[in-house]
């Protein structure tokens, strides 16, 4: 009751209310810290490429401040290459709100790629990191020098060089590091080259840079840029008797061949090799294996290098097979990077890098005696498996990577490409019959039977007689056995169809499957002789 007899009325909070509302003041509780000042660092823009012998554009590093910040920000670069310098230098000060531009500065004896420097801004305990991507790219230059064309790209210490030979349909003569070179030039069936197959018929082979005889595929046209050499040709067959040539009497091929050849800069001692073949034809060559490409080296270079695992782009330790091997071809082998690399006992020699080919390469070796030079008999080899099924229209387009010197750090410039390339589907499905038998006698509802597989997943098989479909597959059917042989395959890749003889004449007839992949890549299978008997 107060003074004038009224009662007076009091609410009780709770003491943690009370300070609440009272906004954390009194009560024996202390409020919050004021904010700390702080700063945050940036570099604009965040990367750079610059060819060596040249200074990047002009890199804005600012400091802006947070809650009062007012300290000064030593800035420091870490990581800076070896051929490097930064203007005006590597350490300096920035005050809050402020910047400094930083120029790198990139010598002609700077090693090329990628690196990553960091910009360490510290004031205090306080400290913040921001990364900057800087690229030293190669000095590339093209001439020629009679019949060979040269792409060069290096550094003014360091320079790899491919070599094209016109007068043998401009294949690659050369790939060299610093005037060795790795590539056997002995015939015009050895370079770096591609070659083309036909399942059905084994003479079939255009090859770009000439025939058995060696007589040379003539050049159509070419053309030197300024960073790529361009040459277009159209192979001969490689067995010119087999189309009633000999010496003196080449026979073309019915592939048109263009090549582009340009130096990937922003790599060491990295060309890429862009291929068009067109066929010329209206006939149709059964599925094969292609070689794309042959890779020939000298005979120092005979240590087989790939990596087997099933665990591509981890790192994993490379498989190496000592050549020589004495005898035919070897059976495919699995190579999952989609790499190989003929290297010498340092490791130095060639690498090649196929993105979009089947994972099985071949190898082998024609030994003789000899000093193991560009031109000697003795000669190392091994060739990536691209399927191909070249038909009436078929236009075929592909790249490899080809790779002078270290294979280490060959093997690291295949890890970036992988990384940033988008890698399309561009070679056929393998494919197996494996009833009926060839040469079987067939009649009435006869079974058709056996597996396909891509590397990407296939979407319809079909089963054609004499060259026409007769209907579609059912395509699914369990294949342990396929996928236990075949590292990358499914187990559901069999297939299985009841073929109707009685629509057929008794006598030969032929059949095939055709397999489609979900990219639209076609393989028609090599003819298998039947006969109708019913």
């Amino acid at each position: 009751m107060d003074g004038n007899g009224r009662y007076l009325t009091y609410t009780f909070l709770p003491a943690a209310l009370i300070c609440l509302a009272a906004a954390f003041t009194g009560c024996g509780q202390a409020g919050p810290p004021p904010p700390t000042g702080d700063f945050s660092a940036s570099v604009s823009p965040d990367s750079a490429s610059v060819v060596v012998g040249n200074s990047s554009p002009i890199i804005l590093v600012s400091i802006t401040p947070q809650n009062g910040f007012t300290g000064t920000v030593s800035i420091s670069l870490q990581g800076v290459p070896e051929g490097v310098s930064v203007v005006p230098a590597a350490s300096f000060s920035v005050d809050p709100g402020g910047s400094q531009s930083v120029t790198f500065v990139v010598t002609g004896s700077a090693p090329v790629g990628p690196s990553s420097i960091t910009f360490l801004a510290s004031s205090g305990r306080l400290s913040h990191r921001t990364q900057f991507s800087l690229t030293a790219e190669a000095m590339v230059s093209t001439y020629q020098i009679g019949s060979l064309l040269y792409l060069e790209s290096g550094t003014t210490t360091d320079t790899a060089r491919m070599g094209l030979e016109t007068n043998w349909g401009g294949t690659i003569v050369e790939a060299s590091l610093n005037g060795t070179n790795f590539v056997n030039e002995h015939d015009t069936g050895r370079e770096v080259q591609p070659s083309y197959r036909d399942g059905n018929n084994q003479d079939y082979n255009p090859t770009p840079g000439g025939d058995i005889f060696d007589q040379g595929t003539p050049i159509i046209s070419y053309s030197i840029r300024a960073d790529s050499l361009y040459t277009k040709s159209r192979p001969l067959q490689w067995d010119a008797a087999s189309y009633g040539g000999g010496l003196g009497k080449p026979v073309a091929g019915d592939i048109l061949f263009e090549q582009t050849v340009t130096a990937v800069a922003s790599e060491l001692h990295t060309f890429k090799v862009h291929i068009k073949a067109t066929h010329l034809g209206n006939d149709l060559h059964a599925n094969s294996g292609q070689e794309f490409p042959a890779v020939y080296t000298n005979q120092e270079y005979g240590r087989f290098l790939y990596y087997a695992g099933n665990s591509p782009w981890t790192n994993g330790v490379a498989t190496a097979i000592q050549f020589p091997i004495l005898g035919q071809p070897n059976p495919p082998i699995y190579v999952s990077e989609r790499w190989g690399a003929l290297v010498n006992m340092q490791n130095q020699g060639l690498t090649v890098y196929i993105p979009s080919v089947d994972p099985y390469f071949i190898g082998f070796v024609s030994p003789d005696a000899g000093g193991g030079g560009p031109t000697d008999n003795y000669t190392n080899y091994f060739a990536p498996l691209g399927n191909l099924t070249i038909g009436p229209g078929f236009v075929f387009e592909g790249e490899f990577y080809v790779i002078a010197g270290d294979l280490t750090l060959a093997r690291q410039t295949i890890y970036r490409l992988h990384q940033s390339l988008s890698i399309p589907d561009i070679f056929s499905p393998f494919e197996t019959t494996d009833q009926p038998a060839a040469g079987s006698k067939l009649s009435g509802a006869t079974p058709v039977s056996g597996w396909a597989v891509d590397d990407v997943k296939v979407s319809r098989v079909e089963i054609l007689i004499d060259g026409a479909v007769d209907g579609t597959a059912h395509y699914g059917d369990p294949r342990p056995d396929v996928a236990a042989a075949i590292p990358f395959s499914p187990v559901d890749v069999g297939f299985s169809y009841s073929l109707d003889t009685t629509k057929y004449k008794n006598g030969p007839h032929t059949l095939s499957v055709r397999v489609t992949d979900t990219s639209d890549n076609l393989a028609v299978t090599p003819d298998l002789p039947i006969v109708v008997s019913n």
